[in-house]
């Protein structure tokens, strides 16, 4: 459905933002398209991961409204704002990318939120999705920056405390006044079978979950992070299966329609395998 947000969200080095750039180059060769990608963690990474050099974020833009403010004209603050936004999306091939940035030196970042959530209402209509890799943590939640959701992705490691950390903020978003249509578990670098890899811990089943897909780990991925190599359309074949299936259920496709458009892209590696387990 045109403009539906997909959120991932989960503790630091959870693999998000690796997941959500995944996703992203799932669905451009999918033919799913365009999408616009949204980095809003205030470190911003999503960008390095993609490959795209983002020379202006909405944090930018907030100073520029504060030069504004010192040298006032008949235009209005928001038709300024609204002006400036082209200058901030990094345009690809099948995405865009917007950043929020972060404020320099001490401020809050209440007018950059503010700005981000009146952007992605503007925007959103215009593109088959939207992609945000949200900030580490729960504090965003509460910021209410995106309140109508399509699916929230909650990343976990496949560790007790990582498991935990996404309990916690599937419980928060569920007592906010948030709308989310579904909620998706991706147990990420999930160690295969006989790797020398200690055991998993026991997981309890996490209410309100439309799947959990547990996402293999990943060699080429990790070469890439290590190097700092962008996640290209290439990468990743040993996790492409479960990419795949958290795109799927996120936006409601149809099972055997997404396989045989992949099937035809020759997207899906023969020797990639997914584990899902419906709630």
């Amino acid at each position: 459905m045109p403009g539906a947000i997909v959120t991932f969200s989960g503790k630091g080095g959870s693999g998000k933002t690796t997941l959500t750039s995944l996703v992203l180059r799932h669905l451009v060769r999918a033919g799913r398209k365009p999408i616009l990608a949204v980095d809003a963690d205030p470190n911003a990474s999503l960008g390095l991961t993609l490959g795209v050099e983002v020379s202006s974020t909405i944090a930018d833009l907030r100073e520029n409204m504060g030069e504004a403010a010192r040298n006032p004209t008949e235009i209005s603050k928001e038709r300024l704002m609204d002006r400036w936004l082209p200058e901030l999306l990094c345009e690809q091939e099948g995405f865009d990318l917007l950043t929020m940035g972060r404020p320099e030196g001490p401020k809050c970042y209440c007018y950059v939120n503010g700005l981000l959530r009146r952007y992605l209402g503007l925007l959103r209509k215009n593109y088959a999705c939207v992609l945000v890799d949200c900030e580490a943590g729960m504090e965003y939640l509460s910021r209410l920056v995106v309140d109508d959701v399509e699916t929230i992705v909650f990343v976990a490691e496949d560790t007790k405390i990582g498991l935990t950390t996404a309990e916690r903020i599937a419980a928060l978003a569920g007592s906010l006044p948030i709308r989310v249509r579904r909620k998706v578990l991706a147990v990420n670098k999930v160690a295969r079978p006989g790797t020398g890899a200690a055991a998993a811990p026991p997981r309890r089943r996490l209410a309100g979950m439309e799947a959990v897909v547990e996402v293999p780990f990943d060699s080429d991925v990790a070469r890439r992070c290590i190097r700092g190599e962008p996640i290209e359309e290439s990468a990743a074949l040993e996790a492409r299966a479960a990419i795949e299936e958290i795109a799927r259920v996120s936006l409601g496709l149809s099972a055997d329609k997404t396989a045989a458009r992949l099937c035809k892209n020759d997207f899906l590696n023969p020797n990639s395998e997914a584990r899902m387990t419906n709630q």
